[in-house]
């Protein structure tokens, strides 16, 4: 008996999907993202031979690693349906470099919809790699990882340790800072990403990392019963389409939690009927404001908006009150630190150039090596005049020490917020007298969506927050981060749930809520709770 066709994605949705729409003849196995990249915590690019970059596995993918290794060992032959943009395609390599799979060959499988006929096309007209698109995407990576580790370095004398701000991200912190926006608007007729996170924040007040996650969910598909598995939507980093009217949003309601429902209920009506253009606005930073802001600079941001609002609030740049962004002292402090001498570097037009660039490689205009060091040979030189302007004998600054008004139970002094090896905790400020510590429990506003009590964060080492409750007989805790906005449904905490590799995963903490029929998430808890009770059992 002939050995299996293998596929692998990015996804366990995706597998799921595709395993059912592609049949028996073929096995389909999901990564759950890239299973390598270049440690956070070092440049990892020799910038003096050729920009080599020293990717390594990433913590908690081994056991994917080597089981796939086994796995791709047996396989007759391996297609790779990884999304059909430049990190898709990138992804694409990395499975062909890892798994021994000969780029040249007919591996490559390009799917834009997820319905059976759709499928069984892409798989007869698979084709080698793209390596164009592979090293565009990687010298986009590279400059990004170059200019973000650099500035990291830069804040660590001039604001303190653990500071670094990436090309994106200096940019719309300034456009935040910045942004005067008022009257009215005109987006484009095409329903594109961009478009629709626009159109979805004001009219459904979607969050655009919201938007995103909830896109690929109805990209990836659904099991509708009778009718099998099927996407929703067409390929949402592109132009946005139906894979079928006759899937109209009440047929399908069933399948779908009531998020997924809202955004595609929206959707099928602005492809279906058209929608209006205009959108007015009143002068303050919200996400429809920045979204329409970046697009007056025609900057390309659809793929990495939401998450550079995320990493500027998660470093506490920016705070968000009442749906409106506002600069927070760090962020004034990471600005004033870029004011003056990388104003070139993280301009939009920068921003656009380099894009253009990256594109020209994509397109065989131009050499990867070539753009990566016209772009840090301009960046280092700006990178040397910083370093060169601070004080003399400047040593890396650590967190400010903060004073509290927690009490020592032991000697009663007041203890100190301090910030070590493991993340945050508390010492007692009588110290040597007094070598009392213990972890820091910051509260934050958000309740219990287990008992209504007050919800505290945690900060660990490498910057990762846990949160948990503050009642000493509530045992609810949780790596995912909690929201501002409660359920509109219920009224409890609502949680993000991330992954590697791939979008976010927004959901109700209320396992009772409306919304968590259906919901992928609830799979995703349950194993985390089962794995969690075996590791303890087996302690």
């Amino acid at each position: 008996m002939a050995a299996k066709s293998l596929i692998l994605v990015e996804s366990a949705n995706k597998a799921k999907t595709l395993k059912k729409l592609c049949g028996n003849s073929y096995s389909v196995l999901s990564t759950e993202g890239f299973l390598k990249a270049m440690p956070k915590s070092r440049l990892a690019i020799d910038e003096e031979n050729n920009y080599a970059a020293d990717y390594k596995t990433i913590r908690g993918q081994g056991p994917t690693l080597q089981k796939l290794k086994k796995v791709t060992l047996d396989a007759g032959r391996i297609l790779i349906a990884t999304n059909q943009n430049a990190e898709g395609e990138f992804l694409a390599n990395q499975y062909c470099e890892l798994f021994g799979i000969n780029e040249e060959s007919r591996c490559r499988v390009i799917c834009d919809e997820f319905t059976k006929s759709a499928v069984k096309v892409a798989l007869q007209n698979a084709r080698p790699l793209d390596m164009k698109l592979v090293d565009a995407y990687q010298a986009k990576q590279l400059v990004d990882k170059i200019a973000s580790h650099k500035i990291g370095e830069y804040f660590s004398y001039k604001i303190w340790r653990g500071n670094k701000v990436g090309r994106f991200r200096a940019m719309l912190l300034k456009i935040i800072s910045e942004i005067q926006q008022d009257g009215t608007f005109e987006i484009s007729k095409k329903l594109t990403a961009a478009t629709l996170q626009e159109l979805a924040a004001r009219d459904l007040k979607f969050s655009a990392s919201k938007t995103r996650l909830l896109s690929a969910q109805l990209y990836e598909g659904f099991n509708f019963d009778n009718e099998g598995y099927a996407g929703l939507i067409k390929f949402p980093a592109g132009e946005i389409n139906l894979t079928s009217e006759n899937r109209t949003p009440e047929s399908v309601k069933d399948f779908l939690t009531d998020n997924q429902f809202k955004l595609y209920e929206f959707i099928y009506k602005l492809v279906t009927e058209g929608f209006s253009t205009k959108i007015e606005l009143d002068g303050t930073a919200t996400n429809l404001a920045i979204m329409l802001e970046l697009d007056k600079l025609k900057i390309d941001w659809a793929e990495y908006f939401s998450i550079g609002m995320l990493s500027l609030i998660k470093r506490q740049y920016i705070k968000a009150e009442n749906s409106i962004y506002k600069i927070t002292d760090l962020g004034e402090k990471v600005l004033s630190a870029l004011d003056g001498f990388f104003d070139e570097d993280f301009s939009a037009a920068a921003y656009n150039n380099f894009a253009a660039e990256v594109q020209k490689i994509a397109e065989g205009k131009a050499e990867k090596i070539s753009v990566i060091k016209n772009y840090c040979e301009r960046f280092n030189k700006d990178f040397e005049k910083a370093m060169a302007s601070l004080p003399e004998g400047a040593k890396i600054q650590e967190i400010p020490v903060i004073e509290t008004d927690e009490i020592c139970e032991k000697c009663g002094s007041k203890m100190l917020l301090k910030h070590g090896r493991y993340g945050n905790f508390l010492a007692c400020s009588n110290y040597p007298e007094c070598k009392n510590i213990r972890p820091y429990f910051e509260r934050i506003s958000q309740k219990c969506p287990k008992c209504g009590g007050q919800m505290t964060k945690r900060t660990l080492k490498g910057g990762r927050n846990s949160y948990g409750c503050e009642n000493p007989t509530c045992d609810f805790k949780t790596w995912d981060e909690p929201l501002e906005k409660p359920c509109k449904t219920c009224g409890s905490t609502v949680f993000v749930h991330r992954f590697k590799g791939r979008a976010s995963m927004i959901y109700c903490g209320n396992e009772n809520c409306p919304t968590r029929k259906n919901h992928p998430i609830n799979k995703i808890l349950a194993d985390t709770e089962r794995k969690s009770k075996s590791g303890q059992n087996k302690g």
